[in-house]
């Protein structure tokens, strides 16, 4: 277990964990926001939040995903210690001590250091192409689904 925790902190995963969780943040607003308003209780709070609540729904929304991320991080050494046991299951005791050295190592350290980094690029790149593969299959729906709109003449 000791190699597998090395690993994980070299790798900086706790790091990691807070820069995923904050990508994901305002999703997680918007869709407690929007589940909120499905219900007719729920869109009369919504309409509540909006006139009474400081800042209305967008503070609301915010105040959501500050609560929300302060869970998760309580949670982050309990993901880190459950990952550390998958390592433990999934690789051999030889393997984890040569991956150790090598977090551990200058390349290693290089490797950690450069993450946060090409994680940002390529999640542009991942934007870009959700955004392209959104519209397209946005124009291909509207293509079918126009047989079935269309009204006999």
């Amino acid at each position: 277990m000791e190699d597998a925790r090395a690993i994980l902190i070299a790798s900086d995963t706790e790091k990691m964990l807070n820069a995923l969780f904050a990508q994901m943040l305002p999703v997680m607003e918007s869709s407690y926001l929007g589940q909120l308003g499905q219900t007719e209780d729920g869109a009369e709070i919504l309409k509540q939040v909006s006139e009474k609540y400081p800042g209305g729904q967008a503070a609301f929304g915010k105040r959501f995903g500050e609560l929300m991320m302060a869970s998760i991080r309580a949670e982050i050494p309990n993901i880190i210690e459950q990952t550390a046991q998958q390592y433990v299951l999934e690789i051999q005791p030889a393997d984890l001590l040569m991956m150790r050295r090598f977090m551990e190592s200058s390349a290693g350290k290089s490797m950690t250091a450069a993450q946060p980094k090409i994680q940002q690029k390529l999640t542009t790149v991942g934007q870009g192409v959700g955004a392209k593969a959104g519209v397209q299959a946005a124009m291909q729906l509207m293509v079918e689904a126009q047989k079935h709109l269309e009204t006999p003449k």
